[in-house]
């Protein structure tokens, strides 16, 4: 008795999130687009974000000692992604702050000018 193999061909489809549409999207801009998206914030605090990733972000700041901070989150993202990976709030939120100042660890990649205060 002789069996018959039947080949079929099976086409599998992926189905991308929006989030994962959109960050493919962002990776295919220019950094002059991306300018254009994503201008300079002012933010309260020192601030990374997973989902800010890519956008080519520059932020700025004031520290505790009234100087003012500007940094490129994706430069600063680099360095410390290793270490934040393993952190509980960064794995829970995939955000991470501080409100005095930068990590000592980027601080070199951050340009800083000091304010003078109005007495």
């Amino acid at each position: 008795m002789k069996t018959k193999v039947t080949k079929v061909k099976v086409e599998e489809v992926v189905v991308k999130s929006n989030k994962e549409l959109l960050q493919e999207a962002i990776a295919k801009l220019t950094p002059e687009e991306l300018a254009l998206i994503y201008p300079p914030i002012e933010r309260a605090n020192f601030v990374v974000r997973k989902s800010w990733y890519g956008r080519n972000q520059t932020i700025t700041f004031v520290n505790n000692k009234n100087q003012r901070v500007t940094y490129k989150h994706d430069e600063v993202l680099d360095v410390m992604l290793p270490r934040l990976s393993i952190m509980p709030c960064w794995i829970k939120r995939e955000y991470w702050s501080q409100s005095t100042d930068m990590p000592s660890n980027v601080r070199h990649l951050a340009t800083v000018e000091q304010l003078v205060s109005a007495e």
